[in-house]
């Protein structure tokens, strides 16, 4: 299956943004900043949709944490449920959600987010069974599914879409699971570094000493480090950094 290249995952997605009633946009509970669409959601405000914010995966994230992401985006966006449509916790709260912010029923909504936040699992959650296709490759979704998921609800699925600015910072976007793994990179060291630099940033010092038993200032020591712990090593003894999997 061949994938849509993002000018046309835009004008699509604009033209399901106008078509709809409400917006749901999906997240990613290990990292909401940086998987929430800020272009999305101007985009939004300048069209007069309404908006719920979908933590999803949030059975990756302790709860506690989850009620911290929550809170801090409600206060913008105080439609903001957290919910793990994989496993279906806290999905009837995202069901209520729907029926309190929709201006009218039946209502029609829409799911954007960036690729492969959980869009189409969501989507076969609200109508109980498999209709949207699925895939861990980001990009699986080609084209814009209606589905009436309900006699009150109609779901309109969009392909994932990448704010133009970020298109070419391929690390960023491994970082946030928008492009192909790591594994299939021809050098996964770059991404690799990012985001030891990005964990460094936001969580406790202690976080990779807790993690891997070592830890390093700097991110390519740090790869060394965890490298040699994990017996990933090449004739002679050099660290094979190309099979060292992300933090």
């Amino acid at each position: 299956m061949s994938r849509v290249s993002q000018t046309e995952a835009w004008r699509r997605v604009r033209n399901v943004l106008e078509m709809s009633d409400l917006v749901l946009e999906v997240i990613d509970s290990r990292d909401p900043v940086e998987t929430r669409n800020k272009r999305v959601e101007e985009l939004l405000g300048k069209l007069g949709k309404p908006l719920i914010i979908v933590i999803n995966k949030a059975d990756l994230v302790p709860i506690d944490v989850l009620k911290e992401w929550k809170e801090y985006i409600g206060r913008e966006y105080p439609p903001t449920v957290f919910i793990s449509a994989k496993n279906r916790l806290g999905t009837r709260k995202l069901i209520v959600s729907i029926k309190q912010h929709a201006p009218r029923l039946p209502v029609r909504v829409s799911v954007v987010g960036y690729p492969n936040v959980g869009k189409s699992t969501i989507i076969n959650y609200l109508k109980g069974r498999h209709v949207a296709e699925t895939s861990p490759v980001p990009g699986w979704t080609i084209g814009e599914q209606i589905v009436k998921a309900k006699q009150w609800l109609i779901v309109i699925d969009t392909p994932g879409v990448i704010p133009p600015e970020e298109v070419k910072d391929e690390a960023l976007l491994i970082i946030k699971g928008a492009i192909d793994p790591p594994s299939k990179l021809e050098d996964p060291v770059l991404p690799a570094v990012k985001l030891i630099m990005r964990i460094k940033s936001f969580n406790p010092p202690k976080a990779f000493m807790d993690r891997y038993g070592v830890d390093a200032e700097d991110p390519m020591e740090l790869l060394e480090l965890v490298g040699r712990r994990r017996g990933l090593l090449l004739k002679g003894g050099k660290v094979n950094t190309r099979e060292l999997p992300l933090p």
